[in-house]
């Protein structure tokens, strides 16, 4: 068949991102497949990519659709400075309550002994210091420890791709739009991806991303899509080329949505509900002890 002839056209390829994004809508597989069917095809989009079933991408052709399309990573939290955290630390009640009373101490003992009344709210000052860098660092130092872990575990994930004409291992995050993927029954779908072939047939669980439990069976005539970070479950090996990657596969964008501050703990806000009351304890006691 003619899809499975290596395309001789230019590095670049000719598809636009609009048109890939038009058959990889996430919830609408019935619009997918008539988006996809009206576009032209599996033999159309093969050749137009620059791709070939049987050989893959050549490396050019891979880092020209790494340039223009972007690489396969999935959007992460923004991660707070030491001096956001710093100075996020300076919220807590019990900090505030302890600032007031150093300066009112500071200001009164300063009155009444010029020489070293500053000394006890002073130290009060030292104190609040080091517990807002002590806090600081500890959180700082957690959340680098998290992003080394996840990232470690990131590095160490395969995938099998068609390259130069020979089967590779790679890690996901190199794969690129137009490369073709070599799947068996248990692995994770490292891209959003068309089935190729139409005499394969296999079944997808996309549980993670749709919540639904039942495996899907997918097959290029009704439901070629294979949505990344879901797993194939049953069939023989599968070749699928790659639509979506990182931030345009539906999983990125899902994810996209979802890239937030980190939110407290449960735990964490009865610390701070407890805090709070502390607080507000601690300056009734203050002022009736000013007074």
């Amino acid at each position: 068949p003619a899809w499975q002839m290596t395309a001789d056209i230019a590095p670049m390829t000719t598809v636009s991102l609009e048109t890939l994004l038009s058959f990889n809508v996430p919830q609408a597989r019935e619009a997918n497949k008539k988006n996809f069917d009206d576009y032209g095809g599996i033999e159309k989009l093969i050749n137009e990519l620059g791709s070939d079933i049987t050989k893959g991408m050549t490396t050019e052709k891979a880092q020209s659709s790494r340039a223009h399309y972007g690489e396969n990573v999935f959007p992460t939290s923004p991660m707070k400075s030491f001096l956001e955290l710093y100075l996020a630390s300076f919220e807590d009640t019990v900090l505030i309550v302890l600032i007031v009373a150093a300066v009112v101490s500071i200001t009164v003992s300063t009155i009444q002994n010029p020489t070293e009344g500053w000394l006890e709210g002073t130290a009060i000052l030292i104190a609040v210091q080091i517990v807002a860098l002590v806090t600081a660092s500890n959180d700082y130092s957690k959340e680098l420890q998290f992003r080394a872990l996840e990232q470690s575990a990131q590095s160490d994930e395969r995938c099998s791709i068609i390259r130069d004409g020979s089967i590779i291992r790679v890690n996901p995050a190199e794969v690129c739009i137009g490369d073709v993927i070599v799947m068996q029954a248990g692995d994770q779908i490292a891209a959003d991806c068309i089935i190729v072939d139409p005499a394969v047939q296999i079944f997808s669980n996309e549980a993670a991303l749709t919540g639904e439990p039942e495996d899907l069976k997918k097959a290029l005539a009704k439901d070629p899509f294979l949505i990344s970070s879901c797993l194939m479950t049953e069939g023989d090996d599968c070749k699928a080329i790659v639509i979506g990657i990182g931030e345009f596969s539906q999983w990125g964008k899902i994810k996209a949505n979802l890239v937030t501050a980190a939110e407290p703990t449960p735990l964490q806000l009865k610390l701070e509900d407890m805090t709070l009351l502390v607080g507000y304890i601690g300056t009734a006691v203050a002022v009736v002890t000013f007074l």
